[in-house]
């Protein structure tokens, strides 16, 4: 009985009762995040960025390429695996400063390579982007 109380409390957490949940930008399902574009002012522009994983454990980022195509990459730094932030330019590791291009090349501070490129597939009559985690 403790443990299905236990289970009970941990699906009404989850929210929707599956593994992953959802996360207020888009839907978790095992290593596949579905991104709601209207969810993110930063990316109706070309050039826009802005981090979409909603604090998953798996950070990720979007770049708008063009109206039809975003970039995607895994924020783990490759330097030590700290999770990188979002600048003007790019990305910036905060633990030992390796920075990033908004196409996630490697620029200068801490050696290290390029970030972990993810693949994404925009749909645009649902305004939503898969990323493969």
């Amino acid at each position: 009985a403790a443990a299905l109380t236990a289970l009970a409390l941990l699906e009404t957490a989850c929210g929707d009762g599956q593994i992953g949940g959802t996360a207020p930008d888009g839907t978790i399902s095992g290593d596949t995040l579905v991104v709601s574009v209207a969810n993110f002012p930063a990316l109706a522009n070309v050039g826009g960025a802005a981090r979409v994983d909603g604090g998953s454990g798996r950070p990720v980022a979007l770049v708008r390429t063009s109206a039809t195509a975003f970039s995607a990459f895994s924020l783990v730094c490759t330097h030590e695996g700290t999770t990188v932030n979002l600048t003007t330019n790019g990305f910036l590791c905060p633990n030992h400063g390796a920075r990033f291009s908004s196409a996630g090349i490697w620029q200068g501070g801490q050696v290290t390579s390029n970030l972990k490129t993810l693949t994404a597939t925009f749909n645009t009559a649902a305004g939503a982007v898969t990323v493969n985690r």
